[in-house]
């Protein structure tokens, strides 16, 4: 799957209503409602060893903690620090889920990994945790969230497209849309062929346009986790 997101700072109640309606006029697929936290913790500058050397190269590596939370993938935590290193984390056990591990959004640890002693430990999402007892670590700059989402799928099930209204702090941001597209009918993963790709569908679906990333961190090794949170980072840049 290659993803983008995109970001309509200029929606009101009007334009989404419709844009919604242009989509439904589509005969989608609705997949139900939908929504995201996404948080950016900035490093404790004292949290750096004192026998550190005190450079701004240092300060560099050091400095952004961003975390995605989808609604769709329950218990699911994306971690990306400076917009390069991606860790997943889900506290959610195969053996314990039952019937809900034939949903192919639910993540799980595998029984044999927890039998070995390879769990979280956490009782709560990683984000909480980070906010909660890594704060001398990490100190949470901004909260953003999405809310009244909706999920539409098109094309036979090979193009997603999620719509949800951004909040910062309580304050409405804009509209956010996101775009999957199946690997099934993604040619290639460069940047020529993703501009043409995602303007096709901003133009045959009507998406509002707005500020966008389809970027991937490494094209020749795309991490549909990863590059999704990569691109919230740079768009919800606030």
């Amino acid at each position: 799957m290659v993803s983008a997101v995109i970001l309509n700072s200029g929606a009101n109640p009007e334009s989404i209503t419709q844009f919604h309606d242009e989509l439904a006029n589509e005969l989608p697929e609705l997949r139900g409602n939908w929504g995201f936290s996404f948080k950016i913790f900035r490093n404790n500058p004292y949290s750096i060893p004192s026998g550190q050397p005190d450079s701004e190269e240092v300060s560099k590596e050091t400095r952004f903690l961003h975390t995605l939370s989808p609604s769709y993938m329950n218990d699911l935590c994306i971690c990306l620090i400076n917009r390069r290193s991606v860790s997943v984390f889900t506290n959610m056990i195969d053996e314990e889920i039952g019937d809900l591990k034939f949903d192919t959004q639910i993540m799980t640890i595998p029984n044999g990994h927890l039998h070995k002693g390879a769990a979280t430990g956490l009782s709560d999402v990683f984000d909480k945790f980070a906010a909660q007892k890594l704060q001398s670590l990490w100190t949470l700059k901004q909260n953003v969230r999405g809310d009244g989402g909706s999920i539409y799928q098109l094309e036979n099930g090979n193009l997603t497209i999620k719509t949800s209204n951004v909040f910062l702090h309580g304050i409405f941001k804009g509209l956010l849309v996101e775009v999957n597209v199946d690997d099934h009918i993604v040619e290639s993963t460069s940047s020529e062929y993703l501009v043409e790709l995602f303007d096709r569908i901003i133009i045959d679906y009507k998406i509002p346009k707005g500020k966008m990333c389809f970027e991937l961190m490494d094209s020749e090794n795309p991490d549909e986790l990863g590059d999704l949170c990569f691109q919230y980072s740079e768009i919800l840049n606030f």
